[in-house]
């Protein structure tokens, strides 16, 4: 049995449920699809995984990891797919700095303990350290940066953004 790829599946989907009204490239599937065109759609992709037509490198045995896998990937191909998304580039909503991964654990050994507990409070005296440290981090990296740029040649309503 051939499988299809999940981007494929995600479009078989969407022309299935909107039929006549979808129309590939053109339509911004997020803004016509009801909520229950939406969960039809998952269900069917859902569906393709678990009976093996769509691709999927992962067991199907957790069948709500699968579920919670098949929203992002739909939400995805919405955003990005040119099929789905009125054909528009998709550029991110904003470019930030990757979270930092010490401040990233702390946060998840916190929800390890139970709160009231000396463990929670001395782990949350290491969340608020970390995130100062991060603050002067910061300002010092504002501060090399008008340090460096000759800011007699930045225009007037520049000045502002760097100072």
């Amino acid at each position: 049995m051939s499988t299809i790829g999940q981007k494929q599946a995600v479009v078989s989907a969407v022309k299935k449920v909107l039929g006549d009204a979808f129309v590939d490239g053109e339509t911004n599937v997020k803004e016509v699809l009801t909520s229950q065109q939406l969960e039809e759609i998952r269900k069917n992709v859902l569906d393709g995984i678990l009976n093996g037509e769509v691709t999927y490198n992962k067991p199907t045995t957790d069948i709500n990891a699968v579920r919670r896998y098949v929203n992002g990937m739909i939400d995805n191909h919405f955003r990005k797919a040119k099929e789905l998304n009125g054909g528009a580039t998709y550029t991110p909503s904003r470019k930030g700095a990757k979270r930092d991964t010490t401040l990233l654990n702390l946060n998840r050994l916190l929800t390890t303990y139970a709160e009231g507990t000396p463990e929670y409070s001395e782990v949350t005296n290491a969340i608020t350290a970390r995130q100062k440290e991060l603050r002067k981090i910061k300002s010092k990296t504002k501060k090399d940066v008008k340090n460096s740029v000759n800011m007699d040649i930045i225009p007037p309503e520049l000045k502002g953004i760097i100072e």
